[in-house]
């Protein structure tokens, strides 16, 4: 429709403000030891020192005895080590790398900079949980734990020693910190379950919709878009750092958007009344492992459009254009694909960036227009499958409509009527997409009554407490 088109055209990042130096990957890995310097939406002169901005405030905290759990909640008032501080011009891309007070700066920047680029999406201000509460987010940067969590009020990482021994701070991680900031934008945007309402999916959707808020923001730096071009030869297929999720190291990250998991190997995950995960299968699964066929789905989608962008573009010839294509018929055909891609690639650069470009927005628009019409209430996989595929036959999406719903099908994933969570039809697409639209009935965005129910609230939030497992 012409308002989700005009919403769309509008998504072209901060063109002014404050100038932070981010580095987009960890900067122990190779390519990436030089940070991108970028600009986050407050003007100059308008971030006051730790940074501070009048909704978020960093604070470097000493020794800070543990994580941030029910009741030990913000503000932090121990000792603290001194703030970072704009340079005369009003900017933070003075401060040195080896200085302390990086370390704030490089925090506060990257979750400025994700907030600005999905408020761009959402075509809004983000209201950090109820703006009503009037309170100031506070970030830190360095808590003496494995891990990092966001949670009312707050967002705190800790960091991990790698596998070849280094210690790698988690508020350096890019890919980290926009993930906990697509926490507070799910709390925000889609709510909090009440009481009886919360399933083992919402806490898996969390992750997924996390995990693709990280790879999405990091699509908005130029380095990164241009090192992907080339490491990959355009085929996003390929094993790389956008798809290796919270990556330590060359051979660690957290998790792989591009996956082959199913729902039907995780059917006998369990969630307690009381939070706690059951796996039978003795390997310990979580809401991270219930993300990965939701988040396998949709960047399966992301290159669907990136790939009809280059052959509508005339790069790829449709006779090799792998929309479509399994996995395993991927895998097969690598090697000439590959081929296909690094030549195109040498000849048309700018046509495969572009392509990259619109993917990345599509999806990111469609993400954030979809949280605004979902419910958090008895939340399923199947609900949000139909409004996405909504919103994209929306955009204009319509010959890619099949290629979707194989994605979701592909890994168990059905597609929800407005009242049902029932299992998709037998597996074909053309009755597939019948079925879905015999049931479509549009669900207007409507203001969501103020929930009354804090205890469910923070239960929820103790739920969303990663585990940061490293896949080797």
């Amino acid at each position: 429709m012409t308002a989700l088109w005009d919403r769309l055209d509008a998504v072209d990042g901060v063109v002014g403000g404050t100038r932070f130096r981010l580095f987009p990957q960890m900067p122990s890995l190779q390519g990436f030891s030089r940070p991108e310097t970028v600009r986050v939406s407050p003007p100059p002169g308008t971030i006051a020192p730790g940074p501070f901005d009048g909704a978020m405030r960093v604070v470097d905290a000493i020794d800070k005895p543990a994580p941030y759990t029910f009741p030990y909640m913000p503000p932090y008032r121990g000792p603290a080590y001194p703030p970072a501080e704009a340079g005369p011009d009003g900017h933070f891309d003075h401060i040195p790398l080896d200085d302390r007070r990086f370390l704030a700066a490089h925090m506060y920047g990257s979750v400025r900079f994700v907030l600005d680029i999905w408020e761009g999406y959402l075509g809004k201000t983000i209201d950090w949980y109820d703006p009503r509460d009037r309170f100031v987010i506070e970030l830190v940067p360095d808590v003496a734990w494995d891990n990092a969590h966001a949670g009312v009020g707050f967002i705190e990482t800790g960091g991990r020693t790698s596998a070849d021994g280094e210690y790698q701070p988690f508020a350096l991680n890019f890919d980290v910190l926009a993930h906990e900031v697509g926490h507070t934008l799910l709390f925000s945007e889609v709510g909090i379950p009440g009481s009886g309402g919360l399933t083992p999916q919402y806490l898996g959707f969390h992750e997924s919709m996390s995990d693709l808020v990280a790879l999405l923001s990091t699509l908005h730096f130029e380095t990164i878009i241009d090192d992907l071009i080339d490491q990959t030869g355009g085929n996003l297929y390929v094993l790389n750092f956008l798809n290796r999720i919270g990556e330590l190291s060359n051979s660690e990250q957290i998790r792989i958007a591009s996956n082959d998991a199913h729902m039907e190997d995780l059917a006998s995950l369990r969630l307690t009344a009381d939070g706690e995960w059951i796996d039978p299968s003795g390997q310990g699964r979580k809401s991270h492992d219930l993300a990965q066929p939701l988040t396998g789905a949709i960047f399966d989608s992301l290159v669907e459009i990136y790939q009809d962008g280059l052959v509508r573009r005339g790069i790829l010839p449709r006779d090799g254009d792998p929309r479509g294509w399994t996995e395993d018929s991927v895998t097969a055909s690598l090697d000439r694909l590959q081929q296909m891609h690094e030549g195109a690639v040498s000849r048309h650069r700018a046509a495969f960036i572009d392509s990259l470009i619109e993917a990345r927005d599509y999806i990111g628009f469609a993400l954030a227009v979809a949280w605004h019409r979902l419910d958090a209430d008895h939340f399923s996989f199947g609900r949000f499958t139909r409004t996405f595929l909504e919103i994209m036959a929306d955009l204009g999406q319509e010959q890619n409509l099949p290629a979707f719903v194989e994605n979701f099908q592909a890994r168990g994933i059905g597609i929800a009527g407005p009242d049902a969570t029932q299992d998709p039809p037998p597996r074909s697409t053309a009755y597939a997409l019948r079925w879905a639209w015999a049931q479509n009935q549009r669900r207007q965005a409507a203001s969501r009554p103020p929930r009354d129910d804090p205890d469910s609230h923070a239960e929820v939030y103790g739920m969303i407490n990663h585990s940061f497992r490293v896949e080797v």
